[in-house]
């Protein structure tokens, strides 16, 4: 996990991501000030990665790379759809929403 809560001027590097179960990533995702530029990450591997990015009262846009593709898959989302896809993350049947649009570099 790696995040920015821009308002507290603290986070944690996606350079220096730590590992958090399931509940911890919840509750920072749930602590993080709405505010402009803070964000979450998790990583599993380089090459799997999920972001949420805060951007205004109730959304967040999440941003999916897929470096394969050459681009992000991205949709904006409400708060309790992003928990959802945490949760979702941290299955073994984890799969981009098909509802997601990828965006090219």
């Amino acid at each position: 996990m790696f995040w920015n809560d821009s308002e507290l001027n603290i986070g944690i590097a996606s350079s220096d991501a730590i590992e958090a179960p399931l509940n911890s990533v919840l509750d920072k995702f749930y602590d993080l000030s709405e505010a402009e530029n803070s964000f979450l990450g998790l990583k599993k591997s380089d090459n799997d990665i999920i972001q949420f990015a805060y951007l205004r009262e109730d959304t967040w846009l999440v941003d999916i790379p897929v470096m394969a593709e050459r681009g992000s898959y991205m949709k904006e989302c409400e708060y309790q759809d992003c928990v959802d896809i945490i949760r979702s993350y941290y299955t073994d049947s984890w799969r981009i929403p098909s509802q997601f649009t990828l965006r090219k570099w």
